[in-house]
């Protein structure tokens, strides 16, 4: 039988004797005044008048440590003893081979610290172990185990952690932030400190089942970290953990089956359909971050730079295409062999003339998406219905203000069409009747706006390894793409595949290229040989006539800028219009910043970035 401690009142009397406080013991605020400043008001005029309210309170709060501590004392009973942990000797069913530790019953103790103590002094016995002497699958099994307790202790460790955050007796220290008071305590990096915060806040305020798989040691702190990174950036994805079937509970239960790599895939996919417009945006913004440096030194060249998802494959596609096979006796490292195979591909660009007039390259990248996915995505899109004011009379095109991108969701055939019914692929009447009337020549709008509503929870679009692609990036890759049909049976077997098509046949891009000469984009050259042909998902949705009228030809540079500004093209009076997202035209003088230049060299004076 254990005794239940005995807390000494003297000792929270000897807490308050040098600092008045006042504690709110729900962690809302803490309020803390020197003795000396509230006793001695004419030392410290400013400190004084916020002292006085400490001083005051401090009657109270010494009462409430008090009733705390006697309610402590009351609540703790002896210590019933307690079964031995059993440690099975044959992988258990908790996660992934971990061996599964024994239900201990935990007794009515009041001192879980005690415990801590406890495990530490058993911890510290193990210290200086010969393991190679334990041998066989022994071993294995203590890897096992250190796993699981590994796993159980993070969890612990964040309720800990959430606790004394929420308490805040930590700023008695004189720490600003939990996280300096944390880094302080326990010896961490400002980054590590800051990490676990995060982690606790999250399994205690977002995250409730992941804490309980986690300190039941079901999910690994890795998986944690997916989660937080993943699925809580948003208040939509926040509220999506909150649904029954694809909730939290769905990505638990995929936790505890699979690694935390896999997982990581998982969540991604799930967070695009959760909420694509955020997926969105995060892909706008990462194209902003791209960068790469080529810095002569004394004795080279120094090369660095950043790229997002898309691009990064690209590049990596390519320097392993010309990588090759490791010979037997090629002593390079990987680092080393990555750099004769970027200088290959320069040379090769060089050598076969690639940046010729009339070469037209495209990635060769692979993305793989379901007949719904692109069926919802050319429903998403933006009508080239040319829309109107509210008052009925067209918008005029060539006009320095009218064409704002959420125009093309909601004219005639746009998926906020008021005429439409409940089938996105059934036109309007209004819509109908402009694409049986319209002709080549006659005014239309390519728009590169996705309503984020019509693509919530569809399933995105993968590259190779499975990363999911956001819709807008879908759109952007889609434009100039070859399709192939697929068709699976059960167990993916292939059942058929089609030919490569295009929107846009040769004999077609001939005729936009032959007519537009160059990049259309406001005040850039770019020869065709760089550029690709722009054009409209929904044209084709509603069996539009195919027609150099409908296609484009744009840069590279400006083609990504295009898609990822939200930018709308009306095409009238044989001239092209490029406006941005909030109506302006793009070479008025709105006094907006312009875009950046075209990477191989063109200045375009007149780009303008979206507001």
């Amino acid at each position: 039988m254990v005794a239940a401690p005995v807390v000494e009142e003297s000792a929270v009397e000897r807490a308050f004797a040098s600092l008045v406080e006042y504690l709110d013991f729900d962690g809302v605020r803490l309020v803390r005044a020197s003795v000396s400043r509230a006793t001695s008001p004419e030392s410290d005029d400013d400190a004084a008048p916020l002292a006085r309210p400490a001083v005051a309170a401090a009657p109270l709060a010494r009462s409430t440590v008090r009733a705390r501590v006697r309610e402590s004392s009351a609540a703790c009973t002896p210590a019933v003893e307690r079964p031995a942990v059993s440690r099975t000797s044959t992988p258990g069913p908790q996660s992934r081979g971990a061996t599964a530790l024994g239900a201990a019953v935990r007794p009515a103790a009041c001192d879980p610290v005690a415990e801590l103590e406890a495990m530490l002094a058993a911890a510290a016995s193990l210290s200086g172990t010969p393991w190679h002497e334990v041998g066989g699958r022994r071993v294995h099994e203590a890897l096992d185990l250190l796993e699981q307790l590994d796993r159980r202790l993070t969890g612990l460790r964040a309720g800990v952690v959430a606790t004394i955050e929420a308490e805040g007796l930590w700023a008695l220290d004189g720490q600003r932030t939990v996280q300096a008071w944390l880094r302080e305590r326990t010896d961490a990096t400002a980054g590590a400190a800051s990490r676990q915060v995060r982690h606790a806040r999250a399994l205690r305020d977002h995250l409730p089942l992941t804490r309980q798989a986690l300190e039941a040691g079901e999910v690994s702190g890795e998986h944690v970290t997916v989660l937080v990174r993943e699925a809580l950036h948003t208040d939509r994805l926040r509220a999506q953990l909150g649904e029954e079937h694809v909730g939290e509970a769905f990505l638990v239960e995929q936790a505890k089956a699979l690694d935390a790599a896999a997982f990581t895939k998982l969540v991604k996919h799930w967070a695009v359909s959760a909420d694509p417009e955020s997926a969105d945006r995060a892909w706008r913004e990462a194209g902003t971050k791209e960068q790469l440096t080529l810095s002569r030194t004394l004795d080279g060249y120094h090369l660095a730079g950043w790229l997002d998802e898309v691009s990064g494959q690209l590049v990596d596609t390519a320097l392993r295409s010309h990588l090759g096979r490791k010979s037997k006796d090629d002593d390079r490292t990987s680092a080393q062999r990555r750099a004769a195979a970027l200088t290959s591909l320069a040379r090769q660009s060089l050598d076969a003339g690639l940046q010729g007039a009339h070469s037209r390259i495209r990635p060769h990248l692979t993305v793989t998406a379901s007949l719904e996915t692109l069926r919802a995505l050319a429903a998403a899109s933006g009508s080239p219905v040319p829309p109107r004011r509210s008052d009925g009379t067209p918008h005029e095109a060539g006009a320095d203000f009218g064409f704002w991108s959420d125009t093309a969701l909601t004219a005639p055939g746009g998926p906020r069409d008021p005429g439409r019914g409940e089938d996105l692929f059934e036109l309007s009447g209004e819509a109908r009747r402009w694409m049986e009337t319209w002709q080549p020549g006659d005014e239309h709008v390519i728009s590169t706006t996705i309503d984020p509503r019509v693509m919530t929870g569809v399933e995105p679009a993968t590259l190779e390894d499975g990363t999911p692609v956001p819709p807008a990036l879908l759109a952007r890759l889609a434009c100039e793409s070859g399709l192939s049909r697929v068709v699976f049976g059960p167990d993916s077997t292939v059942l058929d595949v089609g030919r490569e098509q295009r929107i846009f046949p040769a004999h077609m891009t001939r005729a936009i290229i032959a007519r537009d000469g160059h990049c259309q984009f406001p005040g850039c050259d770019e020869a065709p040989g760089f550029g690709e042909i722009h054009h409209s998902l929904q044209w084709y949705r509603d069996q539009g006539p195919t027609s150099v009228e409908t296609g484009i030809l744009l840069c590279w540079h400006h083609h990504d800028w295009v898609h990822s500004q939200n930018i709308t093209i009306v095409r009238s009076g044989g001239q092209w219009h490029f406006y941005r997202r909030n109506g302006w035209r793009i070479g008025a003088e709105s006094g907006e910043d312009d875009p950046p230049p075209n990477p191989t060299g063109q200045v375009c004076p007149l780009e303008a970035s979206s507001s």
